[in-house]
């Protein structure tokens, strides 16, 4: 996706670290979102209370959050690149997922 959008990455504030390539979308978030939303899905599976549930999507949820504003904040990505990354992520790793319980159920 980055070589065919071919974004720039962002100048408007000076970038607290250097880095090439292009920017959109953000290779970090995706990857996160991915990882983090995959393991939690995964993990669900062995709580049985709603509330631990909860408090596993909300940790996974808070560091995909956490890592998408540190790519804000070094100034590497605009925030339309973070959030299409996260929904990138998310994706992938819903899609996955899916494939997953159905494989599972049916076996």
């Amino acid at each position: 996706a980055k070589q065919f959008v071919d974004r720039p990455r962002p100048d408007i504030i000076p970038k607290l670290i250097q880095v090439g390539g292009k920017s959109f979308p953000s290779g970090h978030a995706v990857t996160a979102c991915a990882v983090y939303l995959t393991l939690a899905l995964l993990a669900s599976r062995h709580f049985p209370s709603k509330g631990a549930r909860a408090s596993l999507y909300a940790t996974a949820a808070l560091l995909i959050l956490l890592v998408g504003f540190s790519r804000i904040y070094l100034g590497v990505h605009y925030p339309s690149d973070v959030v299409s990354g996260i929904l990138l992520g998310a994706s992938w790793a819903l899609l996955t997922g899916s494939l997953f319980l159905k494989q599972h159920f049916f076996k």
